[in-house]
């Protein structure tokens, strides 16, 4: 289930603040300017005049407006607004990437867990080949002309002639677990086989490899 991302917001009275203080910083408000009144203020932002009167309470507790009784707000400095400005856009954009790098752990923890599993299923694998085949298997890569190629296991009757149980064969990229007696053998094919220490030495005297790897 993927969880529903954060976003980064502010209060209703905080954000009064900020534009009247943006308009300040921009000079539509002068210095020595009355604002309107705190009912028309709560009435443009659609907020009450109690949540109004908090926002300029902050800008005038950073001497941004003072606030008389009977008189409304007064832009008291252009350059306290700009000043609270750019730090609201720090603290803005450090909390932005705060959650952000939360976000990105999150991620990776559920790349972790996925890539558990995985590991986990390749171990299984892993263990279940190694009770099938629980010798190391040999391989020859088959790099020379033979007349046995474009010939199937079965036909070829490899066990009998070389002692070698062959597990898999990559072929053309493919990679074929246990092989049955229908699957051909081409050259350039790599054999994956069992047997004992002579065996190698069978299989490539078999299928005409003076080089084996």
């Amino acid at each position: 289930m993927i969880s529903p991302k954060k976003e980064i917001t502010s209060s209703k009275y905080q954000k009064i603040a900020i534009s009247v203080a943006q308009r300040i910083a921009n000079g539509e408000y002068e210095v020595g300017e009355k604002l309107k009144s705190r009912t028309t203020i709560a009435s443009t932002f659609n907020v009450s005049p109690e949540t109004a009167r908090k926002g300029l309470n902050i800008l005038a507790d950073l001497k941004i407006l003072t606030l008389k009784h009977g008189s409304g707000a007064i832009v008291l400095s252009k350059e306290r607004a700009i000043e609270f400005i750019n730090q609201y856009e720090s603290t803005h954009s450090i909390a932005v990437l705060k959650e952000k790098i939360r976000e990105t752990i999150n991620d990776q923890g559920k790349a972790m867990e996925k890539m558990a599993v995985l590991v986990n299923d390749f171990l299984m694998q892993s263990q279940s080949v190694s009770k099938q085949y629980p010798l190391a298997p040999y391989e020859i890569i088959c790099n020379q002309d033979s007349e046995h190629f474009g010939k199937s296991i079965g036909v070829l009757n490899i066990w009998h002639q070389t002692g070698a149980t062959i597990v898999a064969i990559e072929h053309a990229g493919q990679f074929i677990v246990s092989p049955g007696p229908y699957s051909v053998i081409e050259k350039g094919d790599h054999i994956y086989f069992v047997g004992d220490e002579s065996v190698i030495s069978r299989m490539k005297t078999f299928f005409n490899l003076r080089k084996g790897l």
